[in-house]
């Protein structure tokens, strides 16, 4: 749960606060749960769900615009060679990121979600949301290609 706090979070001291309210939630509301075999997927989503209503309330978080979909980018058919990176370096990355840019991509390429949930989560339109993800991968490619030198 901590790498899903760390993720979110824009330093290790705000992942530890993520981290401890979560736990306070899951605790709080582990009544809720029905199928104990779900637990990690439950408790997975009460994290992220907090990550994202703290991301919201917070005074660096996103304002969203609806962005026009011919703005979308078309994803590159090349993958580019990057040397393997340490977490550490992956990490710096993507908190080097706009807030909501972090955000989308956590959701899509880590989290895996569709983009209609991101764009509910997020609290925008499903075209706005892959807007964010293209520009988020663009944005990360050239923050690693800058590691890479």
């Amino acid at each position: 749960m901590y790498g899903h706090c760390l993720r979110y979070s824009g330093n290790k001291d705000d992942a530890q606060d993520l981290l401890q309210d979560g736990f306070i939630k899951v605790f709080d509301s582990i009544s809720a749960l029905k199928n104990p075999q779900q637990l990690e997927g439950w408790m997975t989503r009460v994290f992220i769900n907090l990550a994202l209503s703290r991301f919201r309330q917070s005074k660096r978080g996103p304002q969203f615009q609806e962005l026009p979909e011919s703005d979308q980018l078309a994803e590159e058919s090349e993958a580019e060679d990057f040397p393997p990176l340490a977490l550490s370096d992956v990490l710096a990355c993507l908190h080097a990121l706009p807030p909501a840019y972090a955000t989308v991509l956590n959701l899509y390429a880590i989290d895996q979600l569709p983009h209609r949930e991101i764009a509910e989560l997020m609290d925008t339109s499903e075209g706005n949301a892959k807007t964010l993800l293209s520009r988020a991968r663009r944005m990360l490619r050239e923050e690693l290609k800058k590691r890479k030198k």
